[in-house]
């Protein structure tokens, strides 16, 4: 792959990567919808929802950052 066009691969799938955690973790921090108490849905702890959040964040921003200077 020529240098130009990894370096647009890379950008179109870091910037793809960013909208789609940022999807994630507002659906982790917002707070949930009004629920009727008759669901019979089992809820987990927020701090557990939030984790699952953070942490692939975390790990796409370590990506992020490798493949970046990887390139350069």
């Amino acid at each position: 792959m020529t240098q130009p066009l990894a370096v647009t691969v890379f950008w179109i799938a870091a910037v793809l990567c960013i909208v789609a955690e940022l999807i994630i973790l507002r659906s982790a921090f917002l707070p949930p919808a009004d629920v009727s108490e008759a669901s019979s849905m089992p809820h987990s702890p927020r701090g557990a929802e939030m984790l699952w959040a953070v942490i692939p964040a975390f790990g796409l921003a370590v990506l992020l950052a490798s493949t970046w200077r990887a390139i350069h």
